[in-house]
């Protein structure tokens, strides 16, 4: 299983954030799940950052994602962006191309892991 990876509960999990589900939190501890981070959570996380909305260590964070045998960062490229579904702003649409690219491209079983309303009731794609 592929789990994408949504921003805020990326933040809310690096946070400890009490806003985190159990279920979201012992799925990404879990270190036999695959995750997978769009690129477009990353600049999100920097743009929260430079604004001050936010305190994580960025560079920690790249660095930590990148050694993590688990976990992937996804850019947007040609796929992304040719898997983008309508209806959905750029951020969130980005982000279940994403995992469009792993389910339709590179045939994985994929999940959202997202509290997001707009992706949920796009059921695009299955969202835990």
């Amino acid at each position: 299983m592929i789990y994408i990876v949504d921003t805020h509960i990326l933040i809310w999990f690096l946070d400890k954030n009490k806003r985190l589900k159990q279920q979201h939190h012992q799925l990404l501890i879990d270190k036999n799940n695959n995750f997978v981070f769009p690129a477009i959570v990353l600049a999100e996380i920097k743009h929260l950052i430079s604004r001050k909305r936010i305190d994580i260590d960025y560079n920690g964070l790249i660095e930590q994602l990148s050694e993590s045998a688990n976990c992937i960062i996804y850019p947007i490229d040609e796929d992304v962006i040719e898997q983008m579904p309508e209806g959905l702003d750029i951020h969130d649409a980005l982000i279940v191309a994403t995992g469009l690219v792993y389910k339709n491209i590179l045939n994985e079983e994929v999940k959202i892991l997202s509290e997001d309303e707009d992706i949920i009731k796009a059921g695009i794609l299955p969202v835990v």
